[in-house]
């Protein structure tokens, strides 16, 4: 495991002075986002630059772990200058935060690699599964992945199913993003960017 803890951790005043400062940008940048249908790409370089993607990773990987508390007050001063990219921080912070609780491997997978890595999430379980040789197979379909074109990671609900592959639990898979293929069907009115 490569760590790259930082010095300091942020206070929540900090960070929310932090998107104060990128107020103007994500203001400027919010019109583009409903009409593209996507946070524009300089909001999401700002945002993670500044560390406003780091609010829940795990300290041991450059993150701020910080509280729930925390992560409210970011995403709350986030919309104010623009609800679509806040709601993708949040969930980013959140999916974030979701990694944290898999088992070190995984979290080195996520972060260890990439620690500005970005996970978007969709918890119902609607794929399909199957064990094999050392996993499990998993093929199917998640609806409205907020997030996921920025991300680098998914976190994904899936069906948990016995030999018979009758589902007896659900649970989450942690996929590279790149081995995911994106469905163009988020077309709704307001919050297009997310």
């Amino acid at each position: 495991m490569t760590t790259t803890e930082p010095q300091t951790v942020p206070t929540t005043a900090e960070l929310v002075a932090r998107v104060k400062e990128l107020t103007p940008l994500l203001k400027r940048n919010a019109a583009a986002g409903e009409k593209d249908r996507r946070v524009a790409e300089e909001s999401i370089q700002a945002l993670t630059e500044a560390g406003l993607f780091k609010v829940a990773t795990p300290k041991r990987y450059g993150g701020y772990e910080t509280s729930m508390r925390t992560m409210l007050d970011v995403s709350a001063a986030v919309a104010e200058a623009d609800g679509g990219t806040a709601w993708v921080v949040t969930l980013s912070n959140v999916m974030a935060w979701v990694v944290s609780l898999f088992p070190e491997r995984a979290q080195d997978e996520v972060f260890g690699a990439d620690p500005d890595a970005k996970v978007c999430g969709v918890l119902t379980p609607t794929a399909q599964t199957r064990r094999v040789d050392g996993g499990w197979r998993v093929t199917g379909k998640w609806f409205y992945n907020s997030g996921s074109l920025h991300a680098t990671w998914a976190g994904l609900g899936i069906p948990i199913t016995d030999e018979t592959g009758t589902v007896v639990d659900q649970g989450m898979a942690l996929m590279p993003r790149g081995e995911l293929t994106l469905e163009d069907t988020w077309f709704v009115a307001g919050m297009r960017s997310s």
